[in-house]
């Protein structure tokens, strides 16, 4: 199983600098919407009936600082950080403001271009995608292992797509996305029938009182079998 979470509301949006790669941290907003995810998915974590999960997380602030507040909320020890789970390398402009960045920008011919620049340094949407499917098929046993990934949006859809079997050549041709907000949680797995299956999508229901996310009531075949041991 995989649980995707992308970080709570961050001082980026609210200052209005750029995101990608700009450090920015969680706002107090963003750091109770991540407690409220964090807090609904332990009322899952029953030890008889979850088996051990790592947490995976982009090593920016905003990131991390929500993948220790998931991690003290569901004892789990250790968070690892990778550069690989970043937002995609807006290069230079990694850090202005919004209005700053303008000057900076170079358009696209069309919306469908693979390998263009929006910004001197910054990554192309194909080595985006290649950057975090790679890193993360070196990182973990994606079928095999339980994992929780906290990082940011246009990561979190890179691995929703290669999840389905879709390189980015694909999700371009198809016209193909997925909404992914601060705070929402998406899980995926294999279930019964061998299948990658997605179970939930920018699932923002903790921010409304309730019952965890049900995650373990899903036919997964892996986590099935755990139960059964």
């Amino acid at each position: 199983m995989i649980i995707l979470v992308r970080h709570g509301e961050a001082t980026h949006h609210t200052e209005h600098f750029t995101g990608g790669w700009t450090d920015s941290d969680l706002t107090d907003k963003g750091r109770l919407q991540i407690e409220a995810a964090a807090e609904k998915l332990a009322r899952d974590f029953v030890p008889a009936r979850m088996p051990h999960f790592r947490i995976l997380c982009s090593d920016l602030k905003r990131a991390h600082e929500s993948a220790e507040i998931f991690a003290q909320k569901l004892g789990i020890e250790t968070v690892e950080d990778y550069s690989f789970l970043r937002e995609k390398n807006n290069g230079r402009a990694a850090g202005l403001k919004e209005s700053e960045a303008r000057a900076l920008y170079c358009p696209p011919a069309t919306l469908k271009e693979l390998d263009h620049r929006n910004y001197p340094g910054g990554e192309t949407r194909r080595e985006f995608f290649r950057r975090t499917v790679d890193g993360l098929q070196q990182a973990a046993d994606w079928e095999k292992e339980n994992l929780i990934i906290i990082s940011h949006k246009g990561t979190i859809q890179n691995i929703i797509f290669a999840w389905l079997g879709m390189d980015i050549d694909d999700v371009n041709r198809l016209n193909y996305s997925v909404d992914i907000l601060p705070s929402s949680l998406s899980v995926l797995g294999i279930n019964k029938w061998k299948e990658h299956a997605i179970f939930r999508l920018n699932d923002l229901s903790h921010l409304q009182a309730g019952e965890g996310f049900g995650i373990h009531k899903f036919k997964l075949g892996a986590i099935d079998a755990m139960y059964q041991k």
